[in-house]
């Protein structure tokens, strides 16, 4: 059993993204669990509209392991709200899990942009990962899975850490399980957060924070702003579409400001929507085993 779990502030332009890409997985998960910081902006009632269960969050850490916390799932799989997984990503990614007897695990990236920095930046990034999977594991929080066990067993992720959580999270979990970066699968991320700062400056705050995790020197106050949940709308809010016949698109009634708009004028209460029929009009998807 899979639970998806996801860590919220303020996410209405990018959450409906992420969810309509979980009902459409070719294996999808049985439960979604978003766990909200107190977003002003209707993002847990679009996260109960697509029938997700909403918890009280906080910062990432906070947030992921009251996910945990509430899941029923044997496998947690931790997202954040501006990933766009394909339609085969749960299920590619738990075949490869399953046959390298994984029991944490993250993937390589790719970005929701078309700009040739942002792809340099990112395979960069997976050059990394995959560099030091077995020396000192490094995972992006936006993309880990793990067996509950596991995570229950190192006590989740540290509250008290404000950057490199994520990091300090598969390391802790690779001394008692066995960890890898999954080269089956690629996560799509948004790239919103080097739009709004740059690529060098983020990259310098990325190796700053890499010093202090090679020092072994947990962060726990920052001498630099670092957002969480106070992202500006993307200036492409579709932001990714799949190549030509893999079938995720974006269907204008689940826009964003669509959604909020038929909110405001009527109860929006959606099953989740494999479990009939989706929004957009597509064909209905099977029915899971663990629908209540």
């Amino acid at each position: 059993m899979v639970s998806v779990i996801i860590p919220t502030l303020n996410e209405a332009a990018y959450l409906p993204q992420l969810l309509e890409a979980l009902a459409r997985q070719t294996q999808p998960p049985e439960e979604v669990i978003v766990a909200d910081a107190g977003s002003e902006d209707g993002t847990p009632e679009i996260a109960r509209a697509w029938g997700a269960r909403v918890v009280p969050g906080g910062r990432p850490a906070v947030g992921r392991n009251a996910g945990a916390r509430a899941a029923r799932g044997t496998w947690l799989v931790f997202l954040d709200a501006d990933v766009v997984p394909r339609p085969d990503f749960l299920e590619k990614a738990l075949r490869e899990i399953e046959a390298r007897r994984l029991d944490v695990a993250t993937c390589l990236m790719e970005p929701l942009s078309p700009r040739p920095t942002d792809r340099v930046f990112h395979e960069v990034a997976n050059g990394y990962l995959l560099a030091l999977q077995w020396i000192s594991p490094r995972a992006p929080g936006f993309c880990i899975l793990v067996r509950r066990a596991l995570h229950e067993a190192i006590g989740g992720f540290d509250e008290t850490l404000v950057l490199a959580e994520d990091h300090d999270y598969v390391r802790r979990a690779a001394r008692h399980g066995r960890f890898g970066v999954l080269t089956s699968v690629r996560i799509p991320v948004s790239t919103r957060r080097v739009e709004e700062e740059g690529v060098f400056p983020l990259l310098l705050k990325y190796l700053w924070a890499e010093a202090h995790v090679w020092a072994g020197r947990p962060i726990r106050s920052l001498p630099f702003d670092y957002a969480f949940g106070h992202h500006r709308p993307s200036s492409r809010p579709g932001g990714y579409t799949e190549k030509k016949g893999s079938g995720l698109a974006w269907p204008p009634a689940l826009h964003p400001q669509s959604m909020i708009r038929s909110m405001g004028s009527r109860p929006a209460r959606l099953l989740w929507p494999w479990r009939r029929t989706l929004p957009s009009g597509d064909r209905p998807l099977p029915t899971s085993s663990g629908d209540r």
